[in-house]
Formats: structure tokens, sequence, C-alpha cells
């Protein structure tokens, strides 16, 4: 590892589902952005990229369907970014670590944060292709021009200024159910740069038509009788197997994944640690269908534990 990958991030342990594979062998890299200072509800998104870790390492990795195990994959687990507590700080490091992953090849599986930690990812990957389709499971469409009031950066405006910064992103939501008029303004002025996609199916057709994708998922997107602990909790929401039956549609229909988020899961209000025990479930599910699709293989050299194992 090089660059800013190497000078920002930190070890850390446990490991997203106990993974040891290197960065060289890896697909694709972890990297936890503890981040929530856009958060207008209850901030500790910040706390989320350990919690996750610790949650995955209890859950069961084994794939009998597949015959592969998770932990054995070709994912190299980073670590994590210092604390970062200004925007301008988060374009700048993670920015830069985005930059640095995408462009050796490798896909990014970003833990956040608040949803504003996605943008200086998803500025990063629009650059590296010439079309790239955003896949969004949240409860809101987060395409507010400010909020709260004269606050043009936070997690509730990402997705209006990345369209802003980039010419060649286009964004589908899978059920949102938070609109706001503004909002629903906006997305009817921009008929070709967004969409609501409301079965499998047409997540389907979407990411074909678009192919190279990246998806971000706010844990808001379930309902909080799954994931309570969130910042911005939305009655109503989905569950997790119908958001993991259109994960997988996307990741087994793309061309090329770049990357997958999720964020706003907050420890500090969660019980019993369901969300963050979700989000580790929701990435399990996303790594198994990566390697079906055969966008993932598995890690042929990697620490003792593989060796003897």
């Amino acid at each position: 590892m090089y660059g800013a990958l190497e000078l920002y991030s930190r070890s850390v342990s446990p490991k997203l589902f106990g993974n040891e594979c290197s960065f060289e062998e890896s697909a694709y890299v972890v990297v936890g952005a503890p981040f929530d200072s856009t958060a207008t509800g209850v901030p500790g998104q910040r706390f989320a990229p350990q919690r996750i870790r610790e949650v995955s390492v209890e859950l069961e990795t084994f794939l009998p369907d597949l015959q592969i195990d998770v932990e054995r994959l070709a994912v190299n687990d980073a670590g994590d970014l210092p604390v970062l507590t200004s925007v301008e700080a988060l374009i700048d490091i993670l920015g830069g670590v985005a930059r640095e992953v995408l462009s050796s090849g490798k896909g990014l599986i970003m833990l956040g944060g608040d949803h504003f930690s996605s943008f200086p990812v998803l500025v990063e990957a629009a650059g590296n292709v010439d079309e790239l389709g955003v896949l969004v499971f949240d409860a809101h469409l987060d395409l507010r021009d400010e909020y709260p009031v004269k606050c043009r950066y936070s997690h509730a405006t990402v997705f209006r200024r990345l369209i802003e910064q980039t010419k060649n992103v286009y964004i589908a939501y899978y059920k949102p159910r938070g609109w706001s008029s503004e909002e629903y303004e906006f997305m009817r002025q921009s008929p070709r740069k967004l969409a609501v996609l409301n079965t499998r199916e047409e997540v389907e057709s979407w990411v074909k038509e678009h192919r190279t994708v990246y998806v971000s998922i706010d844990i808001d997107a379930l309902d909080p009788a799954y994931a309570p602990g969130t910042g911005t909790p939305e009655p109503i929401g989905l569950a997790p197997r119908e958001l993991v039956d259109s994960l997988r549609a996307a990741v087994l229909g793309s061309e090329k994944l770049l990357g997958i988020d999720v964020v706003e899961v907050n420890p500090l209000v969660d019980v019993n640690n369901l969300t963050s025990r979700v989000a580790a479930k929701i990435l399990l599910e996303a790594l198994a269908a990566m390697y079906e699709a055969r966008k993932i293989g598995a890690c042929t050299r990697t620490s003792k534990h593989f060796l003897n194992g």
C-alpha cells in the first residue's frame, strides 16, 4: 500500500468477517470512514465502522450453495481513517484514498459514517469511468439544496451536490419513502439523471443499461423494526430480504461494480447491535453475490489463519 491509504488508514481488529487478505491480492478494499459531522439527527455514525466489524466476526460466513467462505474472499480490510470532523477533511482524505484504491483497479467497500461520507467516493468513482450508475437504497432522496438552512454540505444534500459536480452520474433510488416537495420538483426536472425503481426487475434492467455501478446503502432504507440504530429512522420501510434480493440483482446484473457503501448506522441508539448486525449481513450477502458473479475470487495467499486452514 502506498500514498493516501498508507498515510491515513490505521489497522483495526477485528477485520471485516475476519478476512486477512493482503492489499496486493485483493479485488476489493474495505475502508472505514468514521464521520458524522453533517448528521442532522442523532450523531454517532462515526462509531459504526468498528461496531460493524465486531459483529461481522460473530456471523457464520460459509455459503454451502457456493462452496465458499466469505472470510476467504479477496477482500483487504485496510482499516479506518482518522475521525474526520470537517467536510473539507473528508473530501481531501477519503477522496484521496478512494482515488488511490480505484486507480489501482480495485473496488472499494466503504463503511460510514453519515451519508455525506459517500460524496468523495462517488466523485472519484465518476472520475474513473465514462458513465456511472449509482443505485441508492435510502428512505430519503438526499437531494435538498440546503439542510439545515444555509448548510449546503450535509447528509441530506449529498446527491444534489454529486449531480452538480459531475456530468456522467445517473442515480436510481429503490423505493424511497421520505420525500420533500423540493426534492420531488428537482427529480421531476431531471428525468434523465434521476429515477425511482420499485421492483427487482426494474433494478436488473437499470444496471444493465448503466453497466458500471456503485451501490450506496443507507441503513434507514430498512424499516426501523429491523434497523432501529440510525439517526433518521423512517417508518414503513423495507425488510432486509427485499433489500438483499434487489442488491443481488444489481451485483449480478452489472457489468462492473466499482464499490459498495453502508452508511448511517448509529451504534449509540441501536438495540442489541441489531442494526450493525443487519449491516454486516447485507455486506456478507453482497460479497456472496460478487463471488457468484465472478467479480471477486478467493484469496490465494493470506495470513497464517488461512495457511493452516
